[in-house]
């Protein structure tokens, strides 16, 4: 089944709810749905990995450190692999009932010649002056979540000669926030990927009047200056250099044999899991539960996520100064008339300095900083209550602005 086949289309009497009820400005009417995976394609995947090789145990999978020096251990995937198959340890239905406890909704967006379903989920404010949230939080503001292209419930990128990008991503995010939703102003935020995203629609929208991000990647870093730098802020450089040296290796992969590997993690679930759990595990620090880890895995599994996703490193990561990431500094760098907000979380794979973070934007200042001594990569899954009130924070510091 295509990830599109995977939610459920609802009427207006299914939908009806508080948060449901879209706002009045819509142009382009979405389509209601919930997440409905089949019985049967659970049924398989725990077939799948009930059947599925464990591999021998070797020195560098049973090692007992908690650093996950040689990655995961076998005790540690063993353990895993169980509770996936345990219909009770593991409750499917329970956990896609939470997911759909929050609206969810698909539009159909043109770019490039090309149609693009794009799922998200979002909670709808009736406040007139409501500004949306490019992440899900809490109202008065309206809050928009979307898969990106590749991800979930998404349609994926083309796969008749066109490249793909994340600047193609912020294209149709910004078709689906200003001609389908009809808004007039709003605020992004994201990490990682979305990272990228945000900054190419606070660059390129004047719709867009601020941004809000949690990591920071610029291609120019290593000749940044550590002069003025202090302490704390010079460790935080060994420790991204530390991680380019010993755990960017799967972002290499991904750039320069995505097919190779799209078509290993996509013939067997336990290796998919181990591929994303072992992320969970070293970039995280507060250590997900085994239920989020696997429920992450299983959305990633029966979506065919993964070999759909991983375009965006052929940009990023790929040795190739011509392509367009690389090639065009100016479109991910944040205008002067925008407002800069900035999450710094310990744990970060790249715990960039402020001074740095304000060397990738225009502006040259960050107007809204957030120092945190816990919470890592996944800062949204291990410290929500913090990222929350950052966003309340920045959102009311950017509308006094």
């Amino acid at each position: 089944m295509t990830a599109s086949q995977l939610l459920r289309p609802l009427d207006s009497i299914e939908s009806s709810g508080p948060f449901a009820l879209l706002p009045s400005h819509v142009h382009v009417r979405p389509q209601t749905c919930k997440v409905d995976i089949p019985a049967t394609e659970i049924a398989e995947l725990r077939s799948l990995v009930q059947k599925a090789r464990l591999g021998p145990v070797t020195f560098e999978n049973s090692q007992a450190r908690t650093n996950t020096e040689f990655g995961l251990t076998r005790s540690w995937m063993n353990e895993t692999v169980k509770t996936w198959t345990s219909e009770s340890a593991f409750n499917w239905q329970k956990i896609q009932n939470n997911i759909n406890s929050i609206p969810h909704f698909t539009s159909q967006v043109d770019h490039n010649g090309q149609s693009f379903s794009i799922h998200y989920m979002a909670l709808w404010s009736q406040r007139p002056d409501a500004t949306p949230l490019y992440t899900p939080e809490t109202l008065p503001y309206h809050l928009i979540v979307p898969s990106l292209p590749g991800y979930t419930f998404s349609s994926g990128p083309p796969v008749d000669g066109a490249d793909f990008s994340t600047y193609d991503v912020s294209c149709i995010f910004r078709k689906l926030f200003n001609d389908h939703l009809g808004f007039e102003k709003y605020m992004v935020a994201g990490g990682d990927i979305g990272s990228r995203v945000c900054r190419a629609l606070a660059a390129d929208d004047e719709n867009c009047i601020g941004i809000h991000l949690t990591f920071c990647f610029d291609f120019d870093m290593r000749n940044f200056p550590r002069q003025g730098l202090t302490d704390n802020e010079l460790r935080d450089i060994d420790t991204i250099y530390e991680f380019i040296r010993t755990g960017a290796a799967y972002a290499q992969m991904h750039a320069t044999r995505s097919s190779t590997i799209g078509f290993v993690l996509s013939s067997n679930p336990v290796a998919l899991l181990a591929w994303i759990a072992e992320k969970f595990l070293e970039w995280t620090d507060i250590t997900p539960d085994i239920e989020t880890i696997l429920t992450f895995v299983t959305l990633y599994w029966v979506t065919d996520t993964f070999p759909r996703s991983i375009y965006p490193y052929r940009h990023d990561f790929a040795p190739n100064e011509n392509v367009p990431c690389h090639g065009d500094a100016a479109r991910w760098l944040i205008p002067k008339n925008k407002i800069f907000g900035y999450s710094h979380f310990p744990k970060e794979i790249l715990p960039v300095p402020r001074a740095w973070v304000e060397r990738t934007g225009a502006a040259g200042e960050v107007t809204f900083w957030r120092k945190h001594d816990q919470g890592g990569h996944f800062a949204g899954v291990e410290v929500p209550g913090a990222l929350l009130e950052d966003l309340e924070g920045f959102v009311k510091h950017a509308n006094q602005s």
